[in-house]
């Protein structure tokens, strides 16, 4: 089926799971990442904390899939990007399978005093993700998603895809049986899998501190052009990242 198998939303493969615990020597490497990170914005990263905005933070993006690589910053610290590198890719084939093609990595960010994002997908119907928790998800900070039934008739999903920047949920509502709306609650340094699809937003931060995970951010689809149906903003600017999670 090559990629068609990966086109149309499957609320089967939507929702969260729970995969583990970083091993402590990539605990430390994740951490050694963040703290270069912070030094390498300096002022930047202070500023965008005092926007109050989740944002995020590319290290890498695949240079043969987004023809904008700008928007990745990379590590100064070659030892640690290397090694970091070298396991984000090995963690994409662990987690999301040999099929799955890697886009990004870095560190999203939920700022004390944020807002709530608009329910969304990112980029796609066959985005994927995987989280590291650097910081506890909590259910002061931590990101929600939705859930649909099986049996959820194929024009409601249309309806999604069409607009994966800013899903309709009340249309959702109206459209299914019932749909579930579930929060991530993790603790530091566990291994979540968001699948394909699956509808999420971003919660304000009513926390006591800053919430960062690092994210490995993986696709199906090999040709969009040829193959991809809908077509979104962020999809075709994805240099719009830093504000969709």
């Amino acid at each position: 089926m090559g990629d068609k198998q990966f086109v149309k939303l499957n609320p089967a493969k939507m929702g969260v799971e729970f995969l583990g615990i970083v091993t402590p020597k990539h605990q430390s490497m994740l951490v050694d990442a963040l703290e270069t990170v912070k030094r390498d914005m300096g002022a930047s990263w202070k500023a965008r904390l005092k926007a109050k905005k989740i944002f995020w933070v590319n290290i890498w993006q695949n240079p043969n899939h987004i023809e904008d690589n700008s928007d990745a910053m990379g590590i100064s610290d070659p030892k640690i990007a290397k090694s970091l590198h070298k396991w984000c890719h090995k963690a994409a084939r662990k987690y999301c399978g040999r099929k799955a093609i890697i886009d990004s990595y870095g560190f999203a960010v939920n700022p004390i005093g944020s807002q709530y994002q608009p329910w969304h997908i990112d980029y796609s119907t066959d985005r994927a993700n995987v989280f590291i928790t650097v910081t506890p998800f909590t259910e002061k900070n931590a990101t929600q998603y939705i859930t649909l039934p099986l049996n959820t008739p194929g024009e409601i999903l249309e309806q999604a895809a069409s607009n994966v920047d800013k899903i309709d949920v009340d249309a959702l509502e109206r459209g299914v049986d019932y749909l579930i709306v579930q929060q991530i609650v993790a603790k530091e340094m566990s291994v979540l899998y968001m699948g394909r699809g699956t509808i999420h937003r971003g919660i304000p931060n009513t926390g006591k501190g800053d919430r960062v995970v690092f994210y490995i951010s993986v696709h199906f689809i090999k040709d969009y052009d040829k193959n991809y149906p809908y077509r979104s903003y962020s999809l075709s600017h994805p240099e719009r990242r830093v504000e969709s999670f």
